[in-house]
Parts: C-alpha cells; sequence; structure tokens
C-alpha cells in the first residue's frame, strides 16, 4: 500500500483555503437541494402501500415494535389469519409489509422520533433531503480532485442547472425523486427514491476515497463502511446495493499497486458482495425476532418469502402502459390481472407467498419459452427505451469522457476510474429497468450512476474546455521563449546581476536606493531604474544621477507606461544578467533579502524574499496586516499556490525571467504574482528566504490604494483562469527534473566507487 508518512503530503493538492471554498461551493449545492426535497409537498405512496405505511408507523409508535400493524388495517393484502388469545386483552397485532422492500417502512417508522408527527410522511421528506444533500458536500472537492484543478470542482455550482436540463426538470442529483410522465403519473416518492439516494451517496464515497492514497487500515475501515451501505441499500430494493459491494473491489484495486492488485480487488467484491446481501439478511432476521413476540399471527401463517417474479411477469406486458398496444405477450400490465391469472391455478393461495411467486415464475418462463426471439426482442426494445430515457445525460457523459480522455494527462487514471466505480450499478440498474416495466419507479441504480458520470463530466468539460487551449499555446510559448533565448548574449559576456528597481513618484528615495545599490554591486552588474508613470520629480532625479554616474555597475534608466507590472518586463526583458533581483525603490528589506539569497544554490530558479517566512523580521500595522492576509487567503484559494508572499523581492534566474517576461499579461500589481504561479505550475520549487522589514517602509505612506485592492481580486480571478497556459513549458528544467538528475549523478557515483 503507501507508507503514512508519504500519504499526508501525497493527498494535499492544493492549499486549505482552496479546500474552504471547494466546501462552500459543496454547501451551496447540499443546501439548494435539502431545500428543493423539504419544500416538496407531501409524495404519497400508492393506496395499498400508503396503506400498510401508516399502519405500520402508527402502531411502531404506539408499541415500539417495528414491521407490525393492527389487524384489518393496512394493505388487504398483507392480512394474515391471527391466532386470537381470549384470555388476554392485548391489541391483535400481525406482520406487516412482508410481501415488500421493508427498508422504507422501516426508515419512516424511525425518522418519526426526529419530526414527532403523526404522519409518516414528514420523516422520509427530511430523510431524502438529508441524502440527497450529503454527497454534494464533499462531490465539489472530489471532482476537483479528480482532474487537479480546483475550477473543476467549482464548476459544479452549476449542476443543478445541468440536470434540469438533461434529466427531465429536475435539479436533484442521483435520484428520480419527484418527477412523474405519462407512464408514472404518481410522482416518485421515498419508496424508489431512498434505494436511489443510499447507491449514490455511496457511489459518492468511493468516488472520493479513490483520489486519496489510503493506508490498510483506512482501505478496510471504509470498505466496511462502504458495504454497511451496500446492505442498508439492499434493505431498501433488492439487490441494489450489489453494484456499490462490487465497486469496493474498484476501491481496493486503485489502493493497491503488485502484481496481485486483480485478485486483491476481486476478493475484496466478493466478499463486499456477500456481506452486503449477510446484512440485508441480518436486518431482516433482527426485525422478525423483534416482532415474534408482539403478533398473534402463528410463524407457519406468517409468509416469509418476498417474491420477485411478479414484476418479471409484468415486465413482458411491454408496451402496453406506454404506447397502449398490446404485447406479443397478449399479458396486462394491470397486477390485478396476475392476480387473477394464480387464483385461476390456486384460489385459495396468499399474494406474495412462495407459492404465489411459483406459479408466476412458471407463468414467465412458459411465456418466454413458446415465443424466445419475441422475447429477446422485448427486451431489446425495453434496452433502447431505457436508453432514450436518459438519452440526454448519457450524451453529455460521452461527449465530455471523449473530450478530456484526448488529453495525454494523468487525469485519465481517476477518469477511468470514476467509470469502473459507476458501471456496476449501472449494469444493475439497467437490468432492473429492462427485466420489470421501464418506468421511473425501476431507475433507482441508473439514475444514482449517472448522476454521478454527470457531476464528473460536467467538471471535466469545464476543466478540458479552459485547459485544452492552454496546452497548444504552451507549445508556441516554449517555441517563443528558445528564440528569445536565441537572440541573447553568451553567459560569460552577460552581466552577473541585473538588479531592476520600479518607481513611480519615488523622487523622495530613489537616489538613495540606488547609491546603496551601487555599493553592494560589482563591476558587470547592472541597475536598471524604471519610471512608470510618475507625476512628481522622479525623471529629473534619475537623469541627473544618469548624467553623474561614476560607479563601477552599470545604470540603465528606462520607462514605461504606468503600473508595476509593465515596469518589471520593461526591466526584465531589457536585463542581460545570469541572475535578477526585482526589488523596490525605497529597499523595503534593506539587503536582508539579498544576502538570504546568495546563500541559495545554483539550481535555485525563483525565489522571493518573504514576509510569510517564520524567521522574517517583520512588524506591520493592524492595515497591513489584514490587507497581506486577505491577498494571501485570495491567492492561495483561487490560484493553490503555496508560497506564503509573492509580493515581497523577486531573486530569479536570468533566461527564465526574460522567457516569462515576453509572454506575462499582467500589468500591474499581480506581475510578481504571475511570476511565482508560472514557476510553480512549471512544477519549479519557489524558495522563500527570512527578510527584515525596515523602519522606514512600516513608517511612510502606503501608496496601496482601494482601486489596487479591486485590481488584485479582479487579477486573482483572471490569472485562475489561464493559470494553465504555464503548466506545459520547457523554459527551464523543473525542480523535479533537477532533483532526478542529482539522484542519477549519485547513483553513478556510488557504483563508480564500488
Amino acid at each position: 500500500m503507501h507508507s503514512s508518512g508519504s500519504l499526508s503530503a501525497t493527498n494535499r493538492m492544493w492549499p486549505r483555503s482552496t479546500s474552504l471554498f471547494l466546501l462552500l461551493v459543496g454547501a451551496v449545492l447540499s443546501f439548494a437541494s435539502f431545500a428543493a426535497v423539504v419544500s416538496m409537498p407531501e409524495l404519497a405512496w400508492e393506496a395499498d402501500r400508503g396503506a400498510e405505511l401508516r399502519a405500520t408507523y402508527e402502531t411502531y409508535h404506539e408499541t415500539g415494535v417495528l414491521l407490525v400493524k393492527q389487524i384489518d388495517t393496512g394493505s388487504p393484502r398483507t392480512q394474515s389469519a391471527a391466532a386470537s388469545d381470549p384470555g388476554s386483552d392485548r391489541v391483535e397485532l400481525i406482520a406487516a409489509a412482508w410481501n415488500d422492500d421493508t427498508g422504507a417502512y422501516l426508515a419512516a417508522s424511525l425518522m418519526g422520533h426526529l419530526t414527532g408527527s403523526t404522519s409518516p410522511y414528514p420523516g422520509l421528506s427530511l430523510l431524502m433531503a438529508i441524502l440527497v444533500a450529503t454527497p454534494l458536500l464533499w462531490l465539489p472537492t472530489s471532482v476537483a480532485r479528480i482532474f487537479r484543478r480546483a475550477r473543476a470542482g467549482y464548476a459544479l455550482i452549476l449542476l443543478p442547472a445541468a440536470m434540469w436540463l438533461l434529466n427531465q426538470g429536475t435539479i436533484l442529483v442521483g435520484t428520480e425523486y419527484g418527477l412523474s410522465d405519462s407512464v408514472s403519473t404518481l410522482r416518485v416518492h421515498a419508496f424508489y427514491g431512498v434505494a436511489a439516494s443510499l447507491a449514490f451517496l455511496s457511489l459518492a464515497l468511493i468516488l472520493h476515497l479513490s483520489t486519496y492514497r489510503l493506508s490498510w487500515t483506512r482501505v478496510i475501515v471504509a470498505s466496511a463502511g462502504l458495504v454497511f451501505i451496500a446492505g442498508l441499500g439492499n434493505v431498501t430494493k433488492s439487490f441494489s446495493g450489489v453494484g456499490v459491494a462490487i465497486a469496493v473491489g474498484v476501491l481496493w484495486w486503485l489502493m493497491v499497486n503488485d502484481r496481485l492488485r486483480w485478485v486483491r480487488a476481486l476478493a475484496a467484491a466478493v466478499v463486499a458482495v456477500s456481506l452486503s446481501v449477510g446484512i440485508q439478511t441480518a436486518v431482516t432476521t433482527l426485525v422478525d425476532a423483534g416482532r415474534s413476540s408482539a403478533i398473534l399471527t402463528t410463524s407457519a401463517e406468517t409468509p416469509d418469502f418476498h417474491g420477485t417474479w411478479q414484476q418479471l411477469y409484468l415486465g413482458l406486458s411491454h408496451p402496453q402502459s406506454i404506447t397502449g398496444e398490446p404485447s406479443v405477450f397478449e399479458i396486462s400490465p394491470d397486477p390485478e390481472e396476475t392476480r387473477e391469472l394464480v387464483a385461476e391455478v390456486a384460489p385459495e393461495v396468499t399474494v406474495g407467498s412462495a407459492e404465489y411467486d411459483a406459479i408466476l415464475r412458471d407463468a414467465y418462463f412458459t411465456a418466454i419459452s413458446a415465443e424466445p426471439l419475441d422475447a429477446v426482442g422485448l427486451y431489446l426494445a425495453k434496452a433502447l427505451y431505457v436508453i432514450k430515457q436518459f438519452g440526454a445525460m448519457i450524451a453529455f457523459i460521452i461527449v465530455a469522457y471523449v473530450i478530456a480522455m484526448m488529453r495525454r494527462s494523468p487525469q485519465r487514471r481517476l477518469l477511468k476510474a470514476s467509470l469502473a466505480i459507476a458501471s456496476p450499478t449501472l449494469m444493475v440498474g439497467l437490468a432492473s429497468a429492462v427485466l420489470v416495466l421501464p418506468d421511473l419507479y425501476h431507475y433507482a441504480e441508473l439514475s444514482a450512476a449517472l448522476g454521478l458520470l454527470v457531476t464528473v463530466s460536467l467538471g471535466g468539460l469545464v476543466w478540458s474546455l479552459t485547459s485544452m487551449p492552454s496546452h497548444v499555446r504552451s507549445m508556441e510559448r516554449s517555441r517563443l521563449s528558445r528564440r528569445l533565448g536565441a537572440r541573447l548574449a553568451p553567459d560569460d559576456v552577460r552581466s552577473h546581476t541585473s538588479v531592476i528597481v520600479p518607481t513611480r513618484n519615488g523622487e523622495s528615495v530613489i537616489g538613495d536606493t540606488i547609491d546603496q545599490l551601487a555599493e553592494r554591486l560589482r563591476s558587470g552588474d547592472e541597475i536598471i531604474v524604471v519610471e512608470n508613470g510618475s507625476t512628481d520629480r522622479t525623471t529629473a532625479v534619475l537623469e541627473d544621477l544618469e548624467g553623474s554616474w561614476s560607479h563601477g555597475c552599470a545604470l540603465v534608466v528606462l520607462h514605461s507606461g504606468a503600473g508595476l507590472g509593465e515596469a518589471l518586463r520593461t526591466g526584465v526583458l531589457a536585463s542581460s544578467g545570469q541572475w535578477l533581483l526585482l526589488t523596490a525603490d525605497d529597499l523595503p528589506f534593506g539587503f536582508s533579502d539579498l544576502q538570504e539569497f546568495n546563500k541559495l544554490s545554483a539550481d535555485t530558479v525563483v525565489a522571493v524574499g518573504s514576509k510569510a517566512h517564520p524567521e522574517s523580521e517583520v512588524v506591520r500595522s493592524s492595515r497591513r496586516v489584514i490587507q497581506s492576509r486577505v491577498f494571501r487567503f485570495l491567492r492561495a484559494a483561487l490560484l493553490q499556490s503555496r508560497v506564503g508572499d509573492s509580493q515581497g523581492t523577486i531573486w530569479v534566474e536570468g533566461d527564465w525571467a526574460r522567457s516569462f517576461a515576453l509572454l506575462s499579461r499582467e500589468m500591474g500589481l499581480m506581475w510578481t504574482t504571475e511570476l511565482v504561479l508560472a514557476a510553480e505550475q512549471q512544477g519549479i520549487r519557489v524558495e522563500e528566504v527570512p527578510v527584515s522589514l525596515s523602519d522606514a517602509h512600516e513608517t511612510g505612506s502606503s501608496r496601496f490604494r482601494l482601486a489596487d485592492a479591486w485590481a488584485s481580486v479582479v487579477g486573482f480571478t483572471r490569472l485562475a483562469v489561464y493559470k494553465d497556459d504555464y503548466a506545459n513549458e520547457t523554459w527551464t528544467r523543473t525542480t523535479a527534473q533537477l532533483e532526478e538528475e542529482q539522484s542519477r549523478a549519485r547513483e553513478g557515483s556510488t557504483r563508480a566507487d564500488r
């Protein structure tokens, strides 16, 4: 598996602030879905089933016993003969809902403790709201982790709108709850909705876990939890949790990376399916044990078999319930006619009993064996009908996945994993819908699996469309970079260091700054001062300095358009130094930054004199502290930058800096942030060194304006949109490449010593 020491670093993709933003998106989605469900009118069940629900609910809150009812209440289909006790004055109770999936009945009774209502429906509505809303809390994070871009997760804010367009006007994800159509005229209620939402919640959990590297212990614990939920899914609808249990095997396959991974994954899937079925059996056993002492019906008289063949038999009536045309098997979709058919064979048989089911099984096989080709054609027709019903969702998923898969990127691994996670439930759902009547009530698993894939598809589509152009542009940008490098002077005739000093209205400080720099620099170095939009005597001061210059290093005075970015870009492109120092006209850190920069290794490409460094000596006013913290939070959240301070002085390798300057976009305060972002996107480690903030800088008047603050917010958003442009650049070797080369060199040296 993986050692615990490496897991934390591997699993962390961005700063905490970005994770908070993704959780905020999830919270908005979750709240919207929760509100949509609880605001729906009461979604009543079918007449017989609804009567059974009310009977079990009322009896439970009177007696505390689950799935029992008073005799002659509830559905007439589940009335059993009772053995009365003449000497007892207790209410005569019989087993209830024995011919149905019991999960929703159990949930309704238990949720009554929360609602305190006399009706089961408020509790079911609250349960559905919780189940629908919960997975949306983490899905933006999951999708962002799949594509390694936070904006893929942010894109899920559009998920309700996408679902509304793709799935018959519902904003809910992973369920058909609340929908109705010409075939399914009764709106899909909690009996079907709970199963779908449990499956969606489980699949969403597996998807989220698949984006992490987990230890053995966590994989086992997670698998146990998922199997338990799958078992509950089986209780709400037979076999509904099987697809989820199989997907547990996919999780094991992702977490194990050895020759036995397929064996381990297969074993995990088999164990998960077995345990999920075992949990279903255990729940049924516990419920039966709880009500055995309360009911007056003898065990021999209580049917203990939940029939499945009636639904399969009725499935042969397609397409009469949809088009009105009779089935080739001349079978009616009306359950009452099916009961009459069984009554002709065995008049006294109990509906839903084993004998009842056996009669319908024989009728089913008699029908399809008489017309096998018609049976195949019927099932193919139903499959095509189901695909057509979900056609918009399927088309959206196919387009999004094809576009995303066209990219040769690490994201493809988890994209394939998401398909593998959803596929078992998708197959179970398709089989369920095709074998029985294809209507909204039998789309639970399909809704869950397709809902998950639509969610991933939406993030993938946004990721693909916003990053694919940058993938193409990066090749052109790298070519421009090589052309720029080709026309620069060779290393041996270049100055060693170029100091870039932008200035605007700096007449009071620029003279002293240049003199101090000149005393520190050597012959062959250069100071490039770039005046940008000054309205005072800065230009005149610079002209005087240039005319009387006598130091060993060179002084170059340039002018640019207004804006820090314009000034820095102009200065960098005019430089010839092997190393560049980008500083301010008042030397905010004195030379404490330069002293630290000189200690860095020759492999360093970009370094920042950082006020955020724990060893920095920075005493700032409350206003500046707040400005810095807000700036840092926004940068981390929107750009996923891990550098503490991108607004300090910059020490950068000359060729890389000139490549960046040639291609940079920002014109103002965000230019150095763009520089740091470009380095991070290229896999270059940005070093941060401690600095000492001068007292003069802190006590001086701030040139930061409210307009600059707004420009920063807009700038962060702009950088977030096109930050992938720098992801595939080849201006210089990345930190990872340098480390790999150093590792190979050490290995070669070790072999030579041997």
